[in-house]
């Protein structure tokens, strides 16, 4: 789990949104992780995990209708940052769904198609649910990526003054 939880520390350590919140770069990477270890311990039994060997990549696919993540206790200075982060969840749009909540892999595995096969994974597990597939991501270069795996733009919410999230539905 602590390799897990590391590896999406390192894959969102320069994203938007994080990067928003966390303004301190000496500070973000051990943040992340400790929010991404919470996480993954606190709903590994609700939560769909792919990983590719050797963890070169992961993704967790989330749900709709579970119990929020207000139950997980984190450190008052963390629990901060993941607060609000979360205010700016859209998933108010949506019913009933599956999340791609995190995908990342490993800079020195990128470009060779590992993030589009994971996606294929999720667009086909969505599929199979017959439910939409949403991704919620804070890097406007990352759009057209899901958009040539079959995502289309749903909705764009500005999250303040610098920072925009990007709805994308399956």
């Amino acid at each position: 789990m602590d390799a897990l939880a590391a590896l999406f520390a390192e894959g969102f350590q320069r994203d938007p949104l994080f990067c928003h919140y966390i303004p301190y770069e000496q500070e973000r990477e051990g943040i992340l992780k400790q929010i991404f270890l919470k996480y993954l311990n606190d709903y590994w039994e609700v939560l769909t995990v792919l990983e590719v060997p050797p963890l070169a990549g992961a993704m967790c696919i989330y749900p709709s209708g579970t119990q929020g993540t207000e139950r997980m206790v984190l450190p008052a200075h963390i629990r901060k940052v993941y607060d609000r982060i979360n205010q700016v969840a859209a998933p108010q749009f949506y019913e009933d769904y599956l999340t791609l909540d995190l995908l990342a892999v490993r800079p020195e595995f990128r470009g060779r198609g590992i993030a589009r096969a994971l996606v294929e994974v999720f667009s086909r597990r969505a599929k199979e649910a017959e439910k939409p597939g949403i991704v919620e991501i804070y890097e406007p270069a990352n759009v057209a990526f899901y958009e040539k795996a079959g995502f289309r733009l749903a909705h764009i919410q500005p999250v303040g003054e610098t920072l925009t999230a990007y709805i994308l539905e399956i």
